[in-house]
């Protein structure tokens, strides 16, 4: 004869609060690491535009025997002009560039990656010295 005692079938309230406390765990955990490595990835849009940048003033130097003081004065590819400022590629920084006898790119953090405390901006030099601003400047090169 069969057990007259039914047993539902499901999850039980304290199995799923168990769950719901893994999750939030795995999740604390999670986030950071994936917001660090992130910022990590952006990083190389504003070295790759510096170095993009430094091969263009060097073009303009054998060219014309000086460095150029604007951007517009060069042909560059992943550094575009919105309103009288320049951004790399997708807006992660804005760049700029003083020069004549020497030159001094800069890219500083904008939009979303403003929030990268370890490197605020990054610069480079016509002798190739490498710099960066921020609670842990090592991190920009």
């Amino acid at each position: 004869m069969r057990n007259s005692v039914s047993r539902s079938k499901g999850f039980t309230l304290v199995e799923l609060m168990v769950v719901m406390a893994v999750l939030a765990i795995l999740s604390a955990i999670a986030y950071p690491l994936y917001t660090e490595q992130t910022q990590k990835t952006r990083r190389t849009e504003g070295r790759a535009a510096l170095l993009e940048l430094a091969q263009a003033q060097e073009r303009f130097f054998t060219v014309n025997g000086r460095y150029a003081v604007n951007l517009g004065s060069l042909s560059l590819s992943s550094i575009e002009e919105d309103s009288g400022t320049w951004y790399t590629e997708n807006d992660y920084y804005t760049v700029t560039t003083a020069g004549a006898a020497t030159f001094t790119a800069t890219a500083t953090a904008a939009g979303p990656q403003t929030s990268d405390t370890d490197c605020t901006s990054m610069s480079y030099t016509n002798l190739g010295v490498k710099s960066g601003t921020g609670s842990d400047p090592s991190k920009c090169w």
